[in-house]
């Protein structure tokens, strides 16, 4: 084992990534951010190897798999990599992406709209981006975790140096100056504001027409910033050079949250009534299930965590080829769906179906989700729990807003007691519905087809949303206990149909518990259940989620708080009524 280790990361990255308004973007984002964690790698293999292949691999996590894709930017490396060729490797790696953008941009828009040579007197604001976008992180220590522990402190000192800003903004993000030829020479006391707008407006016209051929698009109506170029044409095979190593995700065309009104693709066009699910997720407590397993008796912490990702990383570069399937009549099986980026146990994604093959229903997605865990995620054999965000989108949305609330779902999940999905219906006015449950219990919104309902009828999720509808507006579920909400999951989901059906321990434990006479506040059910001690010293073993997650979030004093687990446990089942009925309702 070495007696040293270095520790290297960079920011911004979820910044980095927020700032999209299109999947091409997002895309743009992802793979930058691989492609210069990589290079690191590369850099630092190359160094400390020295040339040597019988020198073992000094990257120990990420592990180095036969893609890029997905590569984490948080880097752990056996021994002393000297902090100024870090640092190098990541402004050369990110410096040939952005020139490489520039120079086509150059010499693909030359001329103006009435045949003038167009002069770009921009090389100074580019240069600035290539020198300050990221802020570096580097740190080292004789242990791993020490060196991890002296780069978080690195990180709480920051010395970022912003960028002058010029002229208007970008209108993709608002927050950094648009680019444009003349951003360099922007002088606002001697060019009037409309002639420099018909300037503007006329370069991403040419821009837009330059790269129409290319596969992606840059709306006229657009005026971007330059970080935000450089992730909308890192994309175009054209723009950057083979040599520079950037991987190409397939067409980005595959996803229409539009119909073009004269039926071809087009990222822009004519929206359609084709509503999508996005999902984002994340393992649980990573990082505190890596010290924990470092620290066993005779365990090797290299290996551990080598092997974590190493495995995760396999992991997610396959994740795409587990989505589902389904087939139109005698067509072949099409996946519906794709990944938009996997690093690690960090994921996102979005299920979709195009025309001509039917509409994706939202019980296909979750469908899916019912067996996601245990035949999707278990697959890398780490001993980690997922929490992720799935929500259901309107076509009316807007790519920034369904972002956002993927983050803001996934964000659910996990404070709501990790191991859960947090299910939400974005509508297109920008409400929405969740309701949030772990996946041992999931298939919960199934017992209601099969299970309750009113006497002489069907089970209709119609029913049970009506009767949460009337009660509210009777201020029924006001009060300090939960017995209706108590009683509306024993009329609606725990029907003869239920009783009689073959289940899995977790479920009959769940019905179990609603076979009692009253709600029992201190079930198993209800809360998070450790073997050890409690999980907020990392010595604690996770045995099963409840639903309403960790006891200690409901507790005064030491004690359970009734009045705060009643309250709690009347908002899952009113959420469980109004999300069950807009995901699983035929009508």
């Amino acid at each position: 084992m070495s007696d040293r280790y270095t520790a290297i990361t960079f920011s911004p990255v979820q910044g980095f990534i927020e700032k999209s308004r299109k999947l091409r973007d997002l895309y743009g984002s992802s793979f930058i951010l691989s492609h210069l964690a990589n290079q690191i790698c590369l850099e630092a293999r190359e160094y400390l190897s020295a040339g040597s292949d019988n020198f073992p691999n000094p990257i120990i996590s990420p592990a180095m798999i036969n893609v890029a894709q997905g590569t984490p930017n948080q880097i752990i490396i056996r021994g002393e990599f000297p902090r100024s060729q870090a640092q190098t490797a990541l402004t050369n790696a990110w410096k040939q992406l952005v020139v490489s953008c520039q120079q086509w941009i150059q010499n693909n828009v030359e001329e103006t709209e009435s045949g003038e040579r167009i002069k770009y007197f921009w090389d100074r604001p580019w240069k600035e981006w290539i020198n300050h976008n990221w802020e570096f992180f580097w740190a080292t220590g004789n242990t791993i975790d020490q060196a991890r522990h002296n780069l978080n402190q690195q990180k709480t000192a920051r010395a970022w140096t912003g960028i002058n800003y010029v002229g208007e903004s970008s209108t993709l993000s608002g927050l950094d100056s648009r680019a444009w030829p003349a951003l360099g020479r922007h002088a606002p006391h001697t060019h009037a504001k409309a002639d420099e707008e018909a300037e503007v407006k006329a370069f991403y016209r040419l821009l837009s027409a330059a790269l129409d051929s290319k596969g992606a698009t840059i709306d006229e109506r657009e005026q971007l910033s330059i970080p935000e170029l450089v992730k909308r044409l890192v994309t175009i095979n054209e723009v950057v050079d083979h040599n520079v190593g950037v991987e190409k995700p397939r067409s980005y065309k595959g996803l229409r949250r539009w119909k073009d009104s004269n039926a071809t693709i087009s990222e822009d066009a004519e929206r359609d009534e084709r509503w999508t699910g996005w999902f984002q997720g994340d393992g649980d407590r990573a990082g505190h299930y890596l010290q924990q397993a470092s620290r066993e008796p005779g365990a090797d912490p290299e290996g551990v965590l080598h092997r974590f990702s190493l495995a995760l990383r396999q992991w997610g570069s396959g994740l795409d080829n587990k989505l589902p399937l389904s087939s139109g009549g005698n067509q072949p099986r099409h996946k519906d769906g794709r990944i938009v980026y996997a690093g690690g146990d960090d994921f996102l994604g979005v299920l979709y179906r195009n025309e001509p093959r039917p509409k994706l229903t939202p019980q296909e997605c979750l469908n899916w989700f019912y067996r996601f865990k245990p035949d999707v995620w278990n697959e890398h054999g780490q001993a980690i729990t997922v929490s992720i965000g799935f929500v259901w989108v309107s076509p009316q949305v807007p790519q920034r807003d369904v972002l956002q609330h993927c983050r803001m779902a996934e964000s659910s999940a996990k404070e709501n007691g990790r191991d859960r999905i947090a299910l939400r219906i974005l509508f297109s006015g920008g409400n929405y519905l969740e309701w949030h449950c772990p996946w041992r219990f999931l298939r919960l919104l199934e017992d209601y087809e099969r299970g309750g309902g009113r006497s002489g009828e069907a089970p209709n999720w119609t029913h049970i949303y009506r009767d949460v509808a009337a009660l509210e507006a009777r201020h029924a579920f006001r009060g300090q206990q939960s017995e209706i909400a108590w009683a509306l999951l024993k009329v609606y989901f725990q029907g003869e149909a239920v009783e009689k059906s073959e289940k899995d321990e977790d479920m009959q434990a769940l019905h179990n518990f609603l076979k009692a006479d009253s709600i029992d506040i201190d079930s198993a059910v209800l809360w998070n259940q450790y073997e050890g001690d409690s999980p907020y010293d990392f010595q604690g073993k996770h045995l099963s989620t409840g639903i309403l997650g960790e006891r200690s979030a409901f507790t005064k004093a030491g004690e359970l708080d009734p009045d705060r687990v009643h309250a709690a446990f009347t908002a899952w089942v009113i959420d469980l009524a109004k999300v069950g009925f807009h995901l699983c309702s035929n009508t």
